[in-house]
């Protein structure tokens, strides 16, 4: 069943990649093309490889950190594209982001050293799993903002964009969410972890196969309801006075 779920996301991300770019949309959302490349080619690299065995433990170890550094860079890039046209809130967000990365690692370190659940033969293991949940907890909370930001004002983006950081925010809550059910409960949850992660991920890559589409980069959107409180004059004023502060801000 876990071979058959690894290979569904591996057919499912090779897909969206391939129609991302017969699309048209791979230099658009480049970063998040990219992941999606190595994504394949991380878990080919892994799939012949018995999760038990010694060598397993050195690919991840090795490739892991990689798909770190893609996150962020695909965040960064939905942030880019929700504020195309707020330079200043994107550069001090994209600060924010970096901030709550870098404090989020030293917070994720500073709890190693309070005695958990440790996998038994395994001493880096645990510190990866901390990393991740750290990495994934500090994406979610700025892609949570992202939407906020979406609800509270009338900004209207393609709809490509709106979708895409909906799922990437359900996809980061629940790898969050897992992670951190695997600090608390420890590895005997692994079997629970394992096929939960598959999930989360299976369901994502199909949420964004189903729903991105050409058309969806010409019909915009916007999240905020027609009934909060609030003249959507007013508050466009209100958030291109803040734009402008910040650049001004930043330009110092």
């Amino acid at each position: 069943m876990v071979t058959t779920m690894y290979y569904l996301i591996v057919a499912a991300t090779v897909a969206l990649s391939v129609r991302l770019y017969l699309l048209g949309l791979s230099q658009r959302y480049r970063a998040f093309f990219y992941y999606l490349i190595f994504s394949a080619l991380q878990m080919a690299l892994l799939l012949p490889l018995n999760p038990r065995g010694v060598v397993y433990p050195y690919v991840y170890v090795l490739t892991e950190p990689i798909g770190w550094i893609f996150f962020a860079l695909v965040v960064l890039e939905v942030y880019s594209l929700v504020l195309a046209d707020y330079q200043g809130l994107y550069t001090v967000g994209r600060w924010a982001l970096i901030i709550a990365l870098i404090m989020a690692l030293l917070a994720s370190c500073l709890s190693l050293l309070i005695p958990s659940h440790g996998q038994p033969g395994s001493r880096i293991l645990p510190y990866y799993y901390a990393t991740e949940r750290a990495v994934y907890l500090s994406l979610l909370v700025f892609l949570i903002t992202i939407l906020l930001v979406l609800l509270q004002y009338p900004i209207k983006l393609k709809r490509n964009i709106v979708i895409h950081s909906v799922v990437f925010s359900i996809y980061f809550l629940g790898n969050s969410a897992v992670y951190a059910l695997l600090s608390v409960r420890g590895f005997g949850t692994i079997k629970v972890v394992r096929y939960t992660l598959l999930g989360v991920s299976l369901g994502s890559l199909c949420a964004w196969l189903a729903l991105w589409n050409k058309a969806g980069e010409d019909r915009k959107i916007r999240l905020r309801p027609a009934w909060m409180p609030g003249k959507e004059e007013q508050l466009v004023s209100q958030l291109n006075s803040l734009n402008e502060a910040l650049l001004r801000a930043t330009r110092k």
